[in-house]
């Protein structure tokens, strides 16, 4: 049976009558040369592109492929010369498993079919496009190096980007430079990022959409959309990406990790790269890390005063176990090297095992992770071990054997910091016994537990003063009781409009003493650990954040977004200061709006004591003045 004719199926569909076919057909002598019949119909008006192409791809069942929001392979476009795709009218969309898609303006042209799979060595996938679309795109994908200055205009960037590659690498990346070394796009990846971290962006985010791909910067741990870029782009943006990092730019069905280093001015900053296969492409998300960026003291951090004593006091311990928790992106690392800081002395020896390496502390020797080549925590930890360490940070307690060798290591002698993802503080302890770390050696091991989020700071240039509203100082009930002024920012062009500008950590600072330990050694459920947590002083996270939204550190909007507090713990605030008689939280050793202490002692006999007293009855001593006249 032979095979039908374009005109011939476009009369079978009914989108052309016979007659406009014989019409168009006694004027192809008149026609100019190379001029094809789908495009004589649409000049006569009879149809369009799109319903030609859509017709042809229901009546020979090939799918039809949009150009326009299809992710064109740069990898497939080079086994193709311009010359052939012009000739037939034709652009290589992908290639897999040796067979090459291609979209085709006449999917029955056999002989570009034969010369194209002869011209590639691949089987040819034909798939059907407008004649439009196709012209267009192959303008675009054979001349990568035509400026496209639009593109990147909005990100207003020149610098460039340099790649520093391993000294060691031995992998020949001529070739797949050469493949994605177009110009604009280069400068489109260098904008980006240099667009990134002028703007203090923690991670970058190419999310392909169905037309377009989407670009997000994440900023004081907001996302915000920075711009949309052309879903063509999509395919040589990315490849781009993969070559800087060394990674595999022909698997596209499986997500991919990859490191790199780059240097801007005068600045080195690692990229962490990670890819992975969506609906409509590979989204690529880039983590920017530097590496040389200084590394803040713990009084930098925004403990309180009594959280800070309790921190110092448990790092500066000779032996034992200090944790910080918190879920990703709590700023658990930078808590660490700032411990790590405080104590960093050329009289001890501190090792880290790390993954990866996010701040380089001079002085300290660093472990990078790495699990392809088996070098992973519990390794490298014993590892660490016949180094003749003091002081031990591990990244994370990812698995049992880790945290076990952990405890083993700070029973016998050396200080251990490491890191959980958990919800709080007391938490961290029952995680730890799920890891069957056993119970005796929790309680020996641990100094204390610092739980922790971020909150963004009100900027500085715009700040100002409000009253706030009932029902906004509903969530936290009593302990906002009496407040009549909190702080916002207005938005101005500092912080980009957003009233934010940094961030500070809310903390809950734990710090085992003899009856907390006596209580993880009896297997104690977790609601008397956190009661005798409490009892010893500990203040809770949202505690410890309704203090920095009432001294105008941060918002209770902001507050709310990173701490959830039930409404049980809104009501358990029934405790009244003695001295201000305003409501505080149930066991909190400080009074949040006067800063008195809410467990009254003598001094001389700690014994219970009242206010107004001006002595003790039991031993005589004397109380302050100051006290007195304030109660």
């Amino acid at each position: 049976m032979a095979v039908k004719k374009i005109g011939e199926l476009l009369v079978d569909s009914g989108l052309i009558s016979p007659e406009q076919l014989s019409e168009v057909l006694g004027q192809t002598k008149g026609a100019k040369k190379g001029e094809r019949l789908g495009s004589m119909l649409v000049n006569k008006g009879f149809c369009d592109e799109i319903d030609i192409a859509q017709t042809l791809s229901f009546q020979l069942k090939i799918p039809f492929v949009d150009i326009s929001s299809t992710d064109v392979e740069p990898e497939a476009v080079e086994l193709l010369e311009e010359k052939l795709a012009k000739k037939f009218l034709v652009l290589p969309i992908s290639v897999r498993k040796k067979v090459l898609k291609l979209a085709m303006a006449d999917p029955l042209n056999l002989d570009a079919i034969d010369d194209i799979r002869f011209s590639t060595g691949l089987q040819i996938q034909p798939c059907v496009s407008t004649v439009k679309s196709i012209t267009g795109a192959i303008q675009r994908q054979y001349h990568m190096n035509d400026p496209i200055e639009e593109l990147v205009v909005d990100l207003k960037h020149d610098s460039l980007v340099e790649v520093v590659h391993d000294a060691d690498s031995g992998r020949d990346l001529t070739e797949q430079v050469r493949r994605s070394a177009a110009p604009p796009i280069i400068k489109m990846v260098d904008s980006i990022i240099v667009h990134a971290v002028e703007n203090k962006a923690s991670d970058i985010h190419i999310e392909p959409q169905e037309k377009e791909v989407k670009l997000r910067l994440r900023v004081d741990g907001i996302m915000r959309e920075t711009m949309q870029l052309p879903k063509w782009v999509q395919g040589p943006v990315v490849s781009r990406i993969k070559i800087m990092a060394k990674m595999d730019i022909a698997e596209r069905r499986v997500s991919q990790d990859g490191r790199l280093k780059v240097r801007i001015g005068e600045r080195s900053l690692d990229l962490r790269i990670s890819t992975l296969p969506t609906h409509y492409g590979e989204t690529v998300v880039m983590r920017v890390l530097d590496s040389k960026a200084s590394v803040a003291g713990l009084n930098g951090l925004g403990l309180s005063e009594r959280d800070y004593k309790a921190t110092m006091d448990m790092v500066h311990r000779p032996q034992g176990i200090v944790l910080v928790t918190g879920p990703t992106g709590s700023g658990k690392s930078s808590t660490l090297y700032a411990m790590i800081t405080s104590i960093m002395s050329e009289k001890i020896n501190i090792i880290t095992i790390e993954d990866p390496i996010e701040y380089e502390l001079k002085g300290v020797n660093q472990v990078a992770v790495n699990d392809k080549t088996g070098l992973s925590f519990a390794y490298s930890l014993r590892s660490v071990l016949r180094q003749d360490p003091d002081v031990i940070l591990i990244g994370e307690m990812r698995d049992t054997e880790t945290a076990v060798i952990a405890h083993q290591a700070s029973l016998t002698g050396h200080l251990v910091f490491s890191s959980l993802h958990t919800n709080d503080a007391v938490s961290s302890v029952v995680r730890l016994k799920n890891m069957d770390v056993p119970n005796y050696m929790i309680a020996s091991a641990l100094n204390g537990i610092v739980a922790q989020r971020l909150v963004r700071t009100i900027c500085t240039e715009c700040k100002e003063s409000y009253r706030p509203a009932a029902e906004e100082l509903d969530r936290y009930g009593a302990l906002l009781a009496g407040t009549t002024k909190l702080y916002r920012g207005a938005g101005c062009d500092c912080c980009n409009g957003s009233g934010y500008s940094g961030r500070m950590g809310i903390f809950e600072v734990l710090s085992v003493n003899d009856r907390f330990r006596s209580l993880v050694a009896t297997d104690a459920p977790e609601h008397e650990l956190l009661k005798a947590a409490l009892e010893a002083g500990m203040t809770p996270l949202h505690m410890d954040g309704v203090r920095k939204v009432v001294g105008g550190s941060t918002t209770l909007e902001e507050l709310t977004r990173v701490v959830y507090l039930t409404k049980g713990e809104v009501e358990e605030e029934g405790e009244t200061c003695p001295w201000c008689n305003k409501a505080v939280e149930v066991g909190a050793e400080y009074c949040a709006h006067c800063d008195r202490p809410m467990v009254l002692e003598c001094p001389g006999c700690f014994k219970p004591r009242e206010p107004q007293w001006i002595a003790c009855p039991y031993c005589a001593e004397k109380f302050e003045f100051e006290e007195r006249e304030h109660a």
